[in-house]
C-alpha cells in the first residue's frame, strides 16, 4: 500500500564532477537511474515528485514536474521545491544519482515518521544521509529563511527543528551493506555501480 507521504527526486544538480551529464540518465546495466527509483517509488507513493531545472528532458518520467523557487542552485533549494509541491504532510526525498535505493530501507524510514517530528533521518559513521529522508512541511519556514540569506547548507536546518535520526544498526537491518546511500559522483563511481549492480540484482 502506498505511504500517506510524497516521493521526490531531486533531479537538479550541475553534475560538474561528471563532465556535465545528466546522472539521473546514466544507465546501470540496462536502465536508468531514474527509471530505477521511479520502479521503487511506484510501489511506495501515491504522489512521485521530481525536482529538475529542465524539465523538458524528462516528459517521459510519470511524475509532477517542478523546478527551483529561488535562484540559487543547491540540494536544499531542490528539497524546498519538492516539499512545496508535495501533496502530503511529509516527503521522502531522494537524490537522482543513486541507483540502489533499497524499497526495505524507505520503508524503515518511513516507519519513523511521526507527528512530532519534522525531520527523519538516516545516522551513520559517515554522518547523517540528508538526501535520503523525510521532511515535513513545518520545515518549508526555516528552509525558505536560509534560501533567502543564501544559506545553502541543508545542516543549517537541524537547529531549527525536531530532528528524529535512525540509527545505522536499524539501517543495516533493512540494507545491511548501505548500498541505498551508494551515489555516483566519478566515471570511477560509475564502474563500481557496475559491479555492485550484478550482486545486487542477484539478490532481488
Amino acid at each position: 500500500m502506498a505511504a500517506a507521504c510524497t516521493g521526490v527526486i531531486l533531479a537538479g544538480g550541475q553534475n560538474k564532477r561528471f563532465g556535465g551529464q545528466n546522472k539521473a540518465f546514466i544507465r546501470i546495466g540496462e536502465k536508468r537511474i531514474v527509471d530505477r527509483l521511479m520502479d521503487v517509488f511506484s510501489r511506495l507513493f501515491d504522489q512521485v515528485v521530481l525536482v529538475t531545472n529542465d524539465p523538458a528532458a524528462y516528459m517521459d518520467v510519470d511524475a509532477l514536474l517542478v523546478s527551483d523557487h529561488f535562484a540559487k542552485r543547491s540540494s536544499l533549494n531542490g528539497l524546498h521545491a519538492g516539499l512545496f509541491a508535495a501533496a502530503h504532510e511529509t516527503a521522502f526525498f531522494v537524490a537522482c544519482d543513486t541507483p540502489f535505493a533499497r524499497e526495505a530501507l524507505i520503508r524503515c524510514v518511513l516507519d519513523h515518521i511521526e507527528p512530532k517530528a519534522d525531520i527523519v533521518i538516516p545516522s551513520t559513521a559517515d554522518g547523517f544521509e540528508p538526501l535520503f529522508a523525510v521532511y515535513r512541511k513545518s520545515c518549508l519556514p526555516a528552509m525558505a529563511n536560509q534560501l533567502e540569506r543564501d544559506r545553502l547548507k541543508i545542516q543549517g536546518l537541524f537547529r531549527k527543528v525536531r530532528l528524529k535520526a535512525i540509527d545505522e544498526a536499524e539501517l543495516r537491518q533493512a540494507d545491511p551493506e548501505l548500498i541505498s546511500f551508494f551515489n555516483i559522483n566519478t566515471p570511477e563511481d560509475l564502474k563500481m555501480a557496475e559491479s555492485l549492480r550484478t550482486k545486487f540484482e542477484k539478490e532481488h
